[in-house]
């Protein structure tokens, strides 16, 4: 399982809702709702497709590389990456939130 950061509020603030996060993306042109998820299996070649997501992926206007951000149980969630974490604080920022990893540190 790879290591991963999140979007999330204290207990007291309680969680980031379903509906604050698709409003988000919505008033945010750079975050794109993502209804499935498809990739390729390196190995086998095979197409895996998963329905009913809650991402949005986001295209680094530096690199251009695309990364997601996973909304689950109240917080959204994504794999490190240098370029993520100024967008995730953005994000957190617009949320009432703060970023932090799987292990409790702040970003």
């Amino acid at each position: 399982m790879a290591y991963e950061i999140h979007i999330l509020r204290t207990a007291d603030a309680g969680e980031i809702s379903l509906q604050e996060w698709h409003a988000l993306c919505a008033a945010d042109p750079s975050l794109e709702l993502q209804e499935q998820l498809v990739g390729i299996n390196p190995r086998t070649g095979e197409t895996i497709v998963l329905g009913e997501t809650d991402a949005a992926s986001w295209r680094s206007p530096v690199s251009g590389d695309e990364y997601l951000f996973d909304y689950r149980r109240g917080r959204i969630s994504f794999v490190h990456d240098d370029e993520l974490i100024i967008k995730a604080k953005d994000i957190a920022r617009a949320l009432g939130a703060r970023v932090e990893g799987d292990e409790g540190e702040a970003y």
